[in-house]
């Protein structure tokens, strides 16, 4: 069967290709890895981003905390290798992995300055998804990815990991929004593409299939 199906044109990138322009992406843009208050992070810039405390009451300034997370590796269907139960992977997929470290700033109650100490854990988690895809015109659009289950491994009781997943799930999906990749990675500019069928995940690729202009 023609790679291009009942569509003109055909576009593909590897697992390989995609994890090598995530790399890329994260290195040129860090600050949408790292993520956090006062006296953690001070000012947003290229590496950070900066959030404001979480407001509590009888806390003065709130609650210092920071997020960070390594570049996520990315697998495409069919999985490479088992996934932690319960997730599973299957066509139209991808897995995603990458270590959350949390760190919230702790006050000494004995200290009257109100002075604060980093707590941190790092949480190794996977989770699968699926890739979305933005089409404005010929040859332009772009896609992104949204995390549908994370399993993070090791946490006790139940109800802790089933907040920490939920957690990650909802952060990963914030800064994932802006993970953007241009339909010219895929095309690498050859043709304009107009989008008609995808992106789909199989094979260890995401297509895309559609007319030429």
């Amino acid at each position: 069967m023609s790679l291009t199906q009942a569509h003109h044109a055909f576009a593909a990138v590897s697992q390989e290709g995609l994890n090598e322009a995530l790399a890329a992406f994260f290195s040129a843009r860090p600050h949408y890895l790292h993520y956090g208050s006062p006296p953690f992070v001070v000012a947003s810039s290229v590496t950070t981003t900066l959030i404001d405390p979480i407001p509590f009451p009888n806390t003065p300034g709130g609650i210092s905390w920071a997020v960070d997370f390594s570049v996520p590796a990315v697998d495409l269907f069919p999985a490479d290798g088992a996934l932690p139960p319960p997730l599973t992977l299957v066509a139209g997929q991808l897995a995603l992995a990458t270590t959350v470290d949390l760190t919230i700033g702790c006050r000494l109650s004995e200290d009257p300055k109100g002075r604060v100490v980093p707590l941190r854990t790092a949480l190794p988690v996977v989770a699968v998804g699926h890739p979305v895809s933005r089409f404005f015109s010929p040859g332009v659009g772009d896609i992104s990815f949204t995390v549908d289950a994370v399993s993070a491994q090791g946490v006790a009781p139940g109800s802790l990991e089933a907040l920490l997943e939920c957690l990650v799930r909802m952060m990963l999906n914030a800064f994932l929004e802006d993970v953007r990749l241009p339909f010219d990675l895929i095309d690498a500019g050859f043709f304009k593409l107009a989008l008609e069928e995808g992106p789909l995940v199989a094979d260890d690729q995401i297509t895309l299939r559609g007319d030429v202009s």
